[in-house]
């Protein structure tokens, strides 16, 4: 019986590190975008390269690994060298590749990943095989026997996973953890209920949290606390927006909890929100309360981002903790 169960996209990524880019930002009082600019026509030398897996059910994967629980990956891949890499990469983290699923029919997913001189990043994503995981993939039997399932953003034909695996989860007492993807956005509050009445933590970014749940940005923390109750009310027992470098929010029905982002020297911010969603529900698997865990997941993030790529940083459970002891922060209001 695997400890929890992670489902989502399992990728080759291709690190670019390129300190010659320009951001080019638009803002007006509710909204600020920003662009990553490279000359058009140009031919641009690189600062780095570096080659590694990722893809949202593989970095968490890794974590949950680190961290001490016995973890499978669920998705497709392609019977293709790339497939191969993945297998070999999630194997050296002890993570068991049992439940990959090898297509003959599409390839494998593959990323090109542009960090800028910030540290941020703008991703090249085509998700391939992991786009086609359907039911008859689902290995039910072994699913309905996990401590829990942490589902990640799933695209195309493979989003209508989604909700079955959410709902046969809860129905077999198995934890359930979300990070929705746009295609799980796009259904709204009332297009996720079903989810959430099963969910046992869920995580999103600011923009993601406004986007679902249709509240307006506002200055000061009364926009966020709208959303985290709305959340919780909609039955998700514990809830999480992280913020960036602000740090992240969290509820639990009783109270809500403000954890700062730990100081460290940003290198790179690919993976910080696996990292850290991963690390929290680690904790929670743990016994960990919900503002306890988000320690956690904020020392694993800041850890992630300090070294470049998804993984490379991913701290083990006493290392986390360490690290959480020795840099205090953060507060239950």
């Amino acid at each position: 019986m695997f400890d929890i169960i992670t489902v989502g996209s399992a990728t080759e990524d291709v690190f670019v590190n390129l300190d010659d880019t320009q951001i080019v930002g638009f803002e007006d009082k509710d909204h600020k975008v920003e662009y990553l600019a490279l000359r058009y026509g140009a031919k641009i030398s690189v600062d780095g390269i570096t080659l590694d897996t990722g893809g949202g059910a593989v970095n968490t994967a890794a974590t949950f690994a680190a961290m001490g629980l016995e973890t499978a990956v669920l998705s497709k891949i392609g019977r293709d060298v790339t497939g191969k890499h993945i297998i070999q990469s999630l194997a050296k983290c002890s993570v068991d590749t049992s439940l990959l699923i090898e297509s003959d029919e599409h390839p494998s997913g593959y990323s090109v990943i542009i960090t800028g001189f910030t540290g941020d990043r703008t991703i090249l994503v085509y998700r391939g095989a992991a786009t086609d995981l359907c039911k008859q993939d689902i290995p039910w039997e072994q699913l309905a026997q996990a401590g829990w399932l942490y589902t990640g953003s799933m695209q195309g034909p493979s989003a209508a996973m989604f909700e079955r695996l959410a709902i046969f989860a809860g129905e077999h007492n198995v934890k359930v953890a979300i990070n929705p993807g746009s295609t799980q956005l796009k259904s709204g509050m009332a297009g996720l209920a079903d989810v959430f009445a099963c969910t046992t933590a869920v995580f999103l970014n600011r923009a993601e949290a406004y986007e679902l749940t249709g509240v307006a940005p506002q200055r000061g923390p009364t926009d966020e606390r709208r959303m985290l109750r709305m959340l919780h009310g909609a039955g998700c027992q514990n809830v999480v927006i992280t913020v960036g470098g602000e740090g992240s929010w969290g509820y639990d029905g009783r109270s809500f909890y403000t954890i700062p982002a730990y100081p460290t020297e940003v290198t790179s911010t690919v993976g910080a929100g696996d990292a850290y969603a991963a690390g929290c529900v680690a904790g929670l698997h743990k016994g960990l309360s919900l503002n306890a865990a988000m320690r956690i997941g904020a020392a694993n993030a800041a850890s992630v981002v300090s070294k470049f790529g998804a993984k490379e940083g991913i701290l083990t459970w006493s290392a986390a903790q360490e690290f959480v002891a020795v840099h205090r922060g953060g507060s239950a209001q």
